[in-house]
Order: structure tokens, then sequence, then C-alpha cells
């Protein structure tokens, strides 16, 4: 993959995480925090684990090791959890616009949450942020659901053909 598939992947990752957010929104507040027995129990844990991840891969993508995961008490409502959100993916919007071809081949090294050490090359670190965000998105698609919300399509290929109309 070229630097500009990653933008294009990227912008997905964006667009997609917008709309999720959109249709959280409508949803009140206090169904954010029941516990549907998901893989992170609420609506609100499955969002702190989403914006945690990718938060945490940004960490690494600059340098820090080991990075901080977000945690659900650091974020207790979901006005904190998007706040941070947005200062995450102006981190990933900057990263992304100044991402070179050698850096995509480069070997990114960190330990994990476990604290073994990984070594991986930042190309497939990149796809698996996006690919694990599209994973969590489909399972708060069902807690909408399952909330009484109306959830809103994500998938790439509804992403393209709208980007294909604005061309």
């Amino acid at each position: 993959m070229t630097t500009q598939d990653f933008h294009t992947l990227f912008e997905f990752n964006f667009w997609a995480n917008a709309r999720t957010l959109q249709a959280v929104d409508g949803l009140p507040e206090e169904k954010l925090y029941v516990d549907l027995k998901n893989s992170f129990g609420s609506l609100h844990g499955t969002l702190v684990h989403l914006a945690g991840a990718e938060d945490i891969w940004l960490q690494r993508m600059n340098g820090a090791d080991p990075g901080k995961f977000m945690k659900k008490d650091e974020y207790p409502t979901y006005v904190s959890v998007k706040t941070k959100w947005k200062e995450v993916e102006a981190g990933w919007q900057k990263y992304i616009s100044t991402v070179k071809e050698e850096d995509l081949d480069r070997t990114l090294v960190f330990h994990n949450l476990k604290g073994e050490q990984v070594s991986q090359l930042v190309w497939q670190s990149l796809q698996h942020l996006v690919n694990h965000s599209t994973y969590h998105r489909g399972q708060i698609t069902t807690m909408i659901r399952q909330s009484g919300g109306t959830p809103v399509g994500t998938d790439l290929i509804t992403f393209y053909r709208l980007k294909n109309k604005e061309q």
C-alpha cells in the first residue's frame, strides 16, 4: 500500500467514526452506560476502548513505549470520551498527512499491554488499527439497536460510493 492508500483508509476511518458517534448522539445518555453484555459492557465502555485503541497506536507511532491505554474511569462521560477522541483524531490527521513511503516499511518496536516486546511493520499496524475500529463499530451498531436507536451504515464500500459521487 502507498501513503495515498493510507490517506484514503484513514479518511474512511474518520468518516465512519463520525457517523457512528452521530448515531450514538441520538440515544438518551443513560442508555450509553447500560451493560449490554458486550466485549466492553456498555456503549460507553466500547467507545472508550475504541478511542483508547486509536490513541495507544498513535502513541506508538510517535515513539511512546510503553503507551498508556485509556481507562473508563478517566473518561466517565460520553462528552469526555468524544472530546478525547477528537484530540486523538487530530493527532492521526497530522501523522497520516506527514507519513512517507519509507515510513510504512519501518519496523515498529514496542511493548504491548502485557509487557511483551513486539516488532511489527508500520503499514501492518495502520491496517490493523482501521480493521480493529471497523470491528468495534459493528458491535456499536448492534448495541445502538439494542438500545432502541437507529444505527448508520459505515461500510467501506458505502464510503467509496459517496466519495465517488462527490468527484
